[in-house]
């Protein structure tokens, strides 16, 4: 996938135009979405102009009234938002703007886009909390929040389409300042508007985006013309007018003319593009619940793969349509799916067996034609690719595609002329796919068509500015910026290469590229001379070309795979040669391994993966590869702990390895003195990463050694992640297994003195000084004090506790409001259950460690014992969030609580 930006300032207009450009380079459908960002400076009275009366949650779990929602909050003020982080899509409504207003500046900014061509709009805040103000310290450098102005294609970020090759989508959005307005009521792309009674009076106010001479301003009460004013407008100054009295039982209209008396905007109070309420279902939304494996039915199961390519996990959907296909094994829409994934993933031997019968059946069926000449060409069979791509081509939804592909098989064999022809039909087909362009150029100028290559390569660098290819083909080169990244020149290389332009290709990856400044270039990656890749290509170029490749593919060798990441045809065809000119190439093995194990050939990743270790066991990453193989992949904890204790030796500066021991020696239910063991490794532990001084710090708690776990809290600076943990929780954990410890050998005065601390701030240690509360205010927190306080004989201070935890909203601490809730006099056993088993529905996505761990939870206290184990089990393997790992750790320990 390729997208390009330009942004165009016109000359007399205040607005920033965007011009986008989404194109599918790739030979198979990719999935994309398209969603704008820009961060905009908020203080607490800011408020966020949002057309709509309401707005949906990620996922469409659930939608709310706006502003004001269910709880009676003003979400579009920043001061009230109070309950953690608002992230809100628009429902209901085909208004084209939103924006942000500043009362204390007197300024905002707006967004603005047609909705039929850019439909999605997004608020998204870390709101006015404790963390939220936390994150103001973290991010400005004067104690200011920002929110984020999102505009994008889909109804939300959870949704996602496919491109189809040679596909291109091109949008244009705005954005646009506002200034003495009082507010902002409607934006078009001739100026923003307000409208607003104060007191009897009705406040109007226009600012213009460009100058607007002998404008028309008009106000009307119905028919009757309140105001007609004609004056020349300009953006740098706010028209105002204020009528008054205004009749509170009218709605009045605004309009701006042009002087040849066209509507430039129009805005009657109150009215606006907005689905009925009637029409619209507040609250949870209803989704189509996924049947068990046994009960789905071959639609199920299409959708089920076609969801997991929209997401990014074609490995599973691989897997679950071979699932169906032995429930259906006569499914052609499930064969087409497999045969397509297949070649996708270069697995071209499975997608030959997969789309041969449905091409039997279906002899008109472009796609599968299509993606089988695909496999065929990737197996080197090459007659049969071709009939396969003349097949394709004779329909319009892969002639472009086809087309290209076959241009590329006859420039490999030699011949040009027939290419040339193609890649003029591709380009007719669709003149916006840039790479049939780039190729077209290509084509001609090797056919020495200078004149005509030449005027196209130009005219296409017109409207793709960006095409370092083309800057190839006209013999203006920028060599800083394809040395800035080596995948820019790999992929120049490789768009040769399709062509069997060797010589072009070679000298694309001989050059000794200019040094570019660290913060121009990708971090840690080696300079385009010393990478391993950019040499084992420059050899097989060579060996092509019917000379020797031995020095290129013995440079590569010696060369450091470390932040090398192969993928790709090409790559694998390179690589492939690589190992067959010398199967002793360490590196060639762990590249190699390293792609099949991409696209899931796991077996034969990790054969590659054990002849590079045999070969030369300190490539950095190997050992921590083959761990994450083991146990993710193959479910083998015991040899994946090996490995990662291998990677201790070999690698030690890898925090792969320590995190994988972690989760090894979790799932083996090793003491925690082994994880601490394991954890202490690293060598550096003033430096050690925060997510590493977390885990450390927790498993020291587990261990009952909490000296050293206050203490390494000390002298470090603890860097926040969105989404992830905070160190105020670990901080809270810590202290609060401290003051169980204590209760458990009987010392309950410490205990209690430890307890009631919590909360307290600490010399030193800064970020006790606040946001400590909502980890205190924890259902789980308050259960567990109430434990404690039980246990010590305060049965009154418990009950309290008790309540006060069974009273807990948040779905993720429903179990423990459970447990607490049992504690209590008014326990309703039908009630909570019922309560359980909604927030079951509810963390049905397991998508991350803490979902999954609170899914284990909901599970045990339900009976459901085994997939609460799985669940836990899962928990361990996803990457921690929010000390998940260890509530999952302490779950197991104590049956499941």
């Amino acid at each position: 996938m390729q997208w390009n930006v330009e942004l165009v300032l016109h000359p007399g207009s205040t607005v920033l135009e965007l011009k986008v450009v989404l194109n599918n380079r790739s030979d198979v459908r990719h999935r994309f979405y398209w969603w704008s960002n820009a961060g905009v400076q908020v203080w607490d009275d800011s408020r966020v102009s949002y057309p709509m009366q309401f707005s949906a949650s990620h996922g469409f779990t659930e939608v709310d009234t706006w502003p004001v929602d269910s709880t009676g909050t003003d979400l579009s003020l920043l001061k009230n938002q109070t309950k953690g982080p608002v992230s809100r899509f628009v429902y209901g409504s085909r208004e084209p703007f939103m924006g942000i207003w500043h009362p204390q500046t007197d300024t905002g900014v707006v967004h603005y886009a047609e909705y039929e061509e850019l439909p999605g709009k997004k608020i998204w805040s870390f709101g006015a909390d404790a963390d939220g103000l936390d994150w103001r310290k973290a991010l400005s450098d004067n104690n200011s929040a920002y929110m984020e102005v999102q505009g994008g294609l889909f109804r939300n970020q959870e949704t996602y389409a496919f491109l189809q090759p040679r596909q291109t989508i091109h949008l244009t959005e705005y954005w646009m300042p506002a200034r003495g307005l009082g507010g902002i009521v409607r934006a078009n792309l001739n100026g923003v508007a307000n409208l607003s009674r104060q007191h009897h009076a009705l406040s109007v106010a226009f600012n213009a985006n460009q100058k607007i001479p002998g404008a028309t301003l008009r106000i009307l009460d119905g028919s009757n013309v309140v105001l007609n004013q004609k004056l020349d407008l300009a953006p740098e100054c706010t028209w105002t007018h204020d009528v008054a009295p205004a009749d509170n039982a009218k709605r009045y209209t605004f309009e701006v003319l042009d002087g040849r008396g066209e509507l430039l905007l129009h805005q009657t109070e109150g009215e606006f593009d907005w689905t009925p309420k009637a029409q619209v279902q507040v609250g949870p939304q209803q989704h189509y619940a996924m049947p068990a494996a046994e009960k789905r039915s071959e639609d199920d199961w299409v959708q089920l793969g076609k969801d997991e390519e929209l997401n990014g996990a074609r490995l599973t959907a691989l897997s679950d349509y071979k699932q169906a296909l032995s429930r259906f094994p006569t499914s052609l829409t499930l064969e087409k799916a497999a045969g397509r994934l297949s070649a996708d993933l270069l697995r071209y031997q499975e997608a030959v067996a997969y789309l041969e019968p449905v091409e039997r059946r279906e002899t008109w069926n472009a796609e599968t034609a299509y993606y089988l000449g695909i496999a065929y060409d990737g197996l080197g069979r090459a007659r049969e690719a071709r009939l396969a791509f003349e097949s394709a081509r004779l329909l319009p939804e892969y002639h472009a595609a086809a087309s290209l592909r076959l241009a590329e098989l006859e420039a490999r064999q030699g011949q040009l002329q027939l290419a040339e022809n193609d890649l003029r039909e591709a380009v007719r087909s669709s003149p916006d796919d840039l790479r049939s362009g780039e190729e077209l150029v290509a084509v001609q100028l090797a056919l020495g068509h200078q004149k005509e290559a030449r005027a196209l390569a130009k005219q296409c660098l017109t409207r793709y500015p960006t095409s370092y290819f083309l800057r190839e083909e006209l013999g203006q080169p920028d060599n800083r910026h394809l040395g800035a990244d080596v995948d820019r020149i790999l992929n120049t290389a490789a768009e040769y290469l399709r062509l069997g332009l060797y010589e072009r290709a070679l000298d694309v990856l001989s050059r000794d590229y200019p040094a570019v400044p660290a913060d121009q270039r990708e971090p840690a990656e080696a300079i385009p001379q010393n990478h391993p890749l950019v040499a084992y290509y420059r050899g097989y170029c060579k060996q092509k070309l019917g000379r020797s490749p031995a020095e290129d593919y013995s440079a590569a060798a010696r060369l450091s795979t470390d932040f090398v990441f192969p993928s790709g045809a090409i790559t694998y065809q390179v690589l492939q040669s690589a190992l067959r000119a010398n199967p002793q190439d360490a590196n060639a093995d762990y590249l190699l391994g390293t792609l099949e194990f991409s696209v899931g050939m796991t077996d034969a990743g990790l054969d590659k993966w054990k002849d590079a270790l045999a070969l030369n066991p300190r490539i950095p990453a190997l050992d921590a590869s083959v761990g994450r193989a083991l146990l993710h992949v193959k479910g083998d904890t015991e040899r994946a702990l090996a490995a990662f204790q291998r990677g201790v030796i070999d690698d030690p500066a890898n925090l792969e390895n320590y995190l994988g021991l972690d989760q090894a020696l979790s799932l083996l239910k090793r003491p925690a003195s082994e994880r601490v063991s394991a954890l202490t490794r690293y060598p550096d532990r003033d430096n050690m990463p925060a997510n590493l001084v977390y885990e450390l710090a927790l498993n020291l708690a587990e261990a009952d050694d909490y000296d050293s776990a206050v203490a390494l809290f000390h002298n470090r600076f603890f860097l926040r992640a969105e989404g992830g943990t905070n160190v105020r929780q670990v901080w809270v954990e810590v202290r609060l297994q401290q003051a169980l410890a204590f209760a458990r050998k009987g010392h309950c005065e410490a205990a209690l003195e430890t307890a009631s601390e919590l909360g307290a701030v600490v010399p030193g240690l800064d970020f006790t000084r606040d946001g400590l509360q909502p980890f205190l205010d924890a259902a789980r927190t308050n259960y567990i004090l109430g434990e404690l306080q039980d246990g010590c004989g305060r049965k009154e201070e418990a009950k309290v506790l008790f309540q006060r935890a069974a009273s807990a909203a948040d779905s993720e601490q429903v179990a423990w409001a459970f447990m607490a809730a049992k504690r209590t006099a008014s326990y309703d056993e039908g009630k909570w259950r019922a309560r359980l088993l909604i927030a079951l529905a509810a963390n049905l996505n397991t998508g991350s460690s803490l979902e999954a761990y609170n899914y284990a939870l909901l599970q045990w206290e339900l009976g459901n014992e085994t997939a609460a184990e799985a669940g836990f089990r899962d928990a361990l393997l996803l990457p921690d969030r929010q000390i998940a790992y260890h509530l999952t750790r302490l779950a197991l320990a104590d049956g499941g609580n």
